[in-house]
């Protein structure tokens, strides 16, 4: 363990994993593999991939955002909500019914329910 003036401590491991824990509670891995994995005080988690990647796990909701390298979010909710939302503003909302929703990039909408009737709205000008 190496204590830094900050209050932080640094610890590596033979499996060659770095951790630094910060005097609020924060803990940071460093991952041989070029992953880090962010731990936060309130339990929520962030693994940032080397490729870029984040993902994002709130222990609260159980909802998972995963950030992808275009910018594209994508949000998958515990009760089973799926959302992508696209850097051009277009989104993509899969309901657990079975309904799903398009939001286009113009701000028209498609709404498809679980029964097959389809609702479009044209874009608010």
């Amino acid at each position: 363990d190496v204590r830094t003036t900050e209050g932080r401590v640094e610890r590596t491991f033979v499996d060659k994993r770095r951790e630094i824990e910060f005097a609020n509670g924060l803990k940071k891995v460093m991952w041989p593999d070029g992953r880090t994995t962010v731990l936060f005080q309130n339990g929520d988690r962030k693994e940032i991939y080397s490729d870029g990647i984040v993902v994002y796990h709130y222990t609260a909701t159980g909802a998972v955002q995963t950030t992808l390298t275009d910018g594209t979010e994508i949000y998958q909710f515990s009760e089973g909500q799926f959302e992508r939302h696209c850097p051009d503003g277009s989104k993509e909302i899969q309901f657990p019914n079975g309904t799903s929703k398009q939001i286009f990039a113009d701000g028209s909408e498609e709404i498809r329910f679980a029964d097959g009737t389809i609702r479009r709205t044209a874009a608010q000008r």
